[in-house]
């Protein structure tokens, strides 16, 4: 039978699995220009580069928040 640590760790992953969700379901709008440095495109990123920058900026000031 599980304890309550192990409950809390089972609630912890849970929830931090629907935010990961629900964080990559959201659709940003096209502005012409890329969201990280801000050239020219016709979508979001104009590289695959800015677009994995862009996420982890987002998620390391997504840690800092909740510290």
């Amino acid at each position: 039978m599980a304890d309550d640590v192990d409950l809390a760790s089972q609630n912890e992953e849970a929830f931090r699995q629907h935010l990961i969700t629900n964080h990559r379901e959201q659709q940003l709008p096209l502005t012409g220009h890329c969201y990280y440095c801000e050239e020219s495109t016709k979508g979001n990123f104009c590289c695959k580069e800015c677009r994995e920058d862009w996420e982890k900026r987002k998620y390391f000031d997504s840690q800092r928040r909740i510290e």
